[in-house]
């Protein structure tokens, strides 16, 4: 086949070829590639042009020139191979730049499209924040409001326990006042204990609060009434004088009739001791004792005593009051939902609460009243520290998590130093507050949630708004590029004659620059199908045309029959597309494009070519079209023409003469020693295979029927070596070496056929393989013929090994060959060429070898 490059970049070749070449200078070393500022700046940059747009890999062809060479040949190398691949492989270490990215208009884009969400998010967050706001402020509020309306009700609950408690023992002062000016005879006289048992029973009827009415004098004399639970009365009377000591019991019913008496001489109570009549004479007034366990009753209660005179005699009259009464009245005050109201003394001791049976503690088997503290609640321990340093406290206290309202206050007009304690959880008063709070705040964040929505539908709205601006923009200088391309073909004169041979550079370019493609082509069909010619390949980022390349049938079926169909192939990724994976593999992935579009030519029912289109932006509007007319123009041209295959033949560039092949096949020019001094078998003819895979992770995955690739891959080799006659072939970790021409009939030629039908076989079973696995074609392949070397080594079992020249050059085949391909050496192509279709790939040097054409092995002819 002929290779050919027209173009731009052919004069700068021609003169880079007839002047002198510059006078390059190299340090030594492996790294060379920092020095290379001087190569011309054309192809520099295509290459990085190339590279920042496909972003890919540097190019293991970059390790086919060696890293051992020394500086001269570095340079010889330099100046006469061209390729992509060395390109790329010099540019690995400079910064890699886009040309064709605008810096600025894409900060342009990114400042629009923040605008366009930054506004509608700061709106929301604005609502968001004022409503946030107000409903914490409004929560505020109402809980300060809530809780100044408690203290409101805290200070109406004190009042009303003060009222109670006056209400409560307010009478007993002038009930025990009444009683001692009613009773102005002697207790010691019979006449005066019965007077004053009259009078205590009228204050036991009125007062249900006073439970003993009693009265001692000076002698120890003493008499008291006390009321029975069944309504009836119990009078005590002691008398000292005169005579013995006498104390006798009185018992009447509920209508005052006797019902028993009875005397206990045993009876030492003596009223002189007690604290009552005590205070009574000390305070010469009225009096009151502290809370204390009533002996009789054994219920909490005081004693009011006021002292009296009768005839002389000093003695104190006291009443008896039962606090279970305020105990009763507490429990029914209400204080919140489950707050509660106390009375204490000075000391802390409780005098009434709403559960009586709190109020008295047994201890050492009898019962004492109960101190604040000893109740076992936190809160009211709380209580009881800050009541022994101020007899008022009004706070809020965090118990356990739960904020409680803590007031208490001294009962001033009880006159007893007795304080009021009052506790009520928070929540009982702002309860509401904060449930009302949580229902606006549930709606205030369906506001917050509905203005989000909208703010997301605005941005988003703007950014489609922006979108749709660009793709209108796109598409405007699109139909103005197709209408210019439109303009220029039709004042092209030449078009439509089959013999000009600027024609086809004047459509791929139009097609190029229309749809802005990365590479536009134009193949043809040769006779009987067999391949496709092209005519012409513009590739727009170099700007340069290539022609005269062959697409083989037996290369791709699937693609011919995709072409036969006369379907328009547009896929975004061809390397997964089975019609156009041969393609992408053979002719796409060098150049590093993925998404393609063919178009057939075709008149009536007779395809005659196809225009391929690669990478075309995918906001180009009506690609596929302008294709279809540039199809059509390509029709009348190649309408009646009558193709001729070219021979296959290396690439030729003008002023130069052909490379030299490698020397035969003698191993007196490959080998730098003599066959004698081998004690080995040297091997003159060997075919040597290499398959080398480049991704070690693929081989372990699970292939199609469960077991790893690297499993189902042994097997495919041990297929293929027994169906093609291999006499060697061996797998070596990631790498897989077979060999034929090891006998004299089979060396050479004969070899050379069987080691490259096997890779072809090799080639298509790892391919469909990996499609299968859904998996890129992870394996490259490379192929000699030369010298080897073979020998049985080891002890006990022993194995037969192969090495030389021609293992080492298709182990560096197999290294710098394309992903999925087969790459040959020269001396297998010299041999095989009338036999198989190559295509040629340029030439690169060869530590111990020099310089050598490569080949990519397409198929069988």
């Amino acid at each position: 086949m002929r290779f050919r490059q027209i173009g731009p970049n052919v004069t700068r070749r021609r003169q880079s070829a007839t002047r002198p070449a510059p006078n390059y200078r190299f340090p030594t070393g492996r790294n060379c590639t920092s020095h290379l500022a001087s190569w011309p700046r054309a192809r520099t940059r295509r290459a990085v042009q190339r590279r920042s747009r496909t972003r890919r890999a540097p190019s293991r062809e970059q390790s086919a020139i060696g890293g051992n060479c020394d500086c001269a040949t570095t340079a010889l190398v330099l100046l006469l191979v061209g390729g992509r691949g060395w390109e790329e492989a010099q540019l690995a270490d400079e910064p890699v730049l886009d040309v064709s990215f605008d810096p600025a208009g894409r900060r342009r884009r990114t400042r629009r499209r923040l605008v366009r969400i930054a506004v509608p998010a700061a709106g929301v967050l604005l609502i968001a924040g004022a409503i946030l706001g107000i409903a914490f402020y409004a929560h505020d509020a109402n809980r300060r409001g809530a809780l100044d309306l408690s203290s409101d009700l805290f200070e109406t609950l004190e009042q009303r326990v003060e009222e109670e408690v006056n209400a409560f023992l307010g009478p007993v002062d002038r009930a025990a006042r009444i009683a001692r000016d009613v009773s102005a005879l002697p207790i010691s006289s019979e006449q005066g204990r019965l007077v004053f048992e009259r009078s205590a029973a009228s204050v036991l009827r009125v007062l249900p609060q006073v439970a003993l009415a009693g009265a001692g004098d000076a002698q120890g004399n003493y008499l008291f009434v006390r009321r029975l639970p069944d309504g009836g009365a119990e009078t005590k009377t002691i008398v000292n004088t005169p005579g013995a000591r006498r104390v006798t019991f009185l018992r009447r019913d509920a209508d005052g009739l006797v019902t028993g008496t009875a005397e206990d001489p045993a009876d030492t109570f003596d009223p002189r001791t007690r604290p009552w009549y005590r205070g009574a004479i000390a305070a010469n007034g009225l009096s009151w004792t502290d809370a204390y366990v009533f002996f009789t009753a054994r219920t909490p209660g005081l004693t009011a005593s006021l002292p009296a005179t009768w005839q002389g005699s000093p003695g104190a009259i006291g009443l008896d009051i039962e606090l279970a009464a305020l105990s009763h009245f507490l429990s029914g005050l209400r204080v919140g939902r489950s707050g509660r109201a106390m009375i204490l003394d000075q000391q802390g001791y409780l005098v009434a609460h709403p559960d009586p049976s709190r109020v008295l503690r047994e201890q050492d088997g009898s019962l004492v009243p109960v101190r604040l503290d000893e109740l076992g609640d936190p809160l009211l321990t709380r209580a009881f520290d800050h009541l022994r340093l101020a007899s008022e406290v009004r706070r809020v206290e965090d118990v356990n998590g739960t904020r409680y309202i803590l007031l208490a206050s001294e009962l001033a007009s009880a006159g007893r130093g007795w304080r009021v304690l009052i506790t009520a959880p928070e929540s009982d008063f702002t309860g509401f507050v904060t449930a009302s709070n949580q229902n606006v705040l549930v709606m205030s964040l369906g506001v917050v949630a509905l203005a989000g929505l909208l703010g997301v539908l605005l941005a988003r709205q703007g950014l489609r708004a922006d979108r749709a601006a660009r793709q209108v923009l796109h598409r405007s200088r699109a139909v103005e590029a197709q209408s210019r391309a439109f303009a220029t073909l039709a004042a092209n004169a030449s078009l439509f004659d089959p013999d000009s041979e600027t024609a086809p550079r004047s459509l791929t370019e139009a097609l190029a620059h229309a749809t802005g493609a990365r590479r536009a082509s134009i193949w043809r069909l040769l006779p009987g199908n067999v391949a496709l010619h092209c005519v012409d390949v513009f590739e727009r980022e170099a700007n340069g045309h290539l022609a005269d390349i062959e697409l083989h049938r037996r290369e791709m079926p699937a693609l011919f029959r995709r072409l036969g169909t006369r379907d328009v192939i547009e896929v975004a990724d061809a390397a997964f597309e089975p019609a156009t994976a041969e393609l992408h593999r053979s002719w796409m992935h060098g150049f590093g494009s993925r998404a393609l579009i063919a178009v057939p030519v075709e008149i009536g029912e007779t395809v005659l070519g196809t225009v391929l289109l690669e990478d075309v932006p995918e906001e180009t509007p009506a690609a596929t079209d302008f294709a279809r007319a540039v199809a059509n123009m390509v029709a009348l041209r190649l309408r009646g023409r009558v193709a001729t295959p070219a021979p296959v033949s290396a690439p030729e560039t003008p002023g130069t003469a052909p490379e030299p092949a490698r020397a035969g096949l003698s191993d007196g020019a490959l080998l730098h020693f003599g066959a004698e001094e081998v004690a080995a078998e040297v091997l003159p003819g060997v075919a040597v295979m290499a398959l080398r895979f480049t991704d070690p992770v693929a081989l372990g995955r699970a292939g199609p029927p469960g077991t790893p690739i690297a499993d189902i891959i042994a097997g495919l080799l041990q297929e293929v070596a027994t169906a093609h006659g291999l006499p060697y072939a061996r797998l070596t970790g990631e790498e897989v070496f077979a060999a034929a021409g090891f006998t004299r009939e089979e060396a050479g030629v004969p070899a050379a056929r069987r080691i490259a039908a096997a890779a072809l076989d090799l080639r298509d079973r790892c391919e469909a393989l990996f499609e299968e696995a859904r998996q890129p074609p992870a394996f490259r392949i490379g192929l000699d013929l030369g010298v080897a070397i073979g020998s049985s080594v080891g002890r006990g079992p022993r194995f037969f090994n192969l090495w030389g020249d021609a293992v080492r050059t298709a182990d560096h085949l197999a290294e710098t060959a394309p992903a999925g391909g087969i790459q040959a050496s020269e001396p297998l192509y010299e041999a095989l060429r009338r036999d198989f279709m190559f295509r040629p790939r340029g030439s690169f040097y060869l530590p111990r070898v020099g310089e050598m054409r490569f080949f990519i092995l397409a198929g069988q002819a």
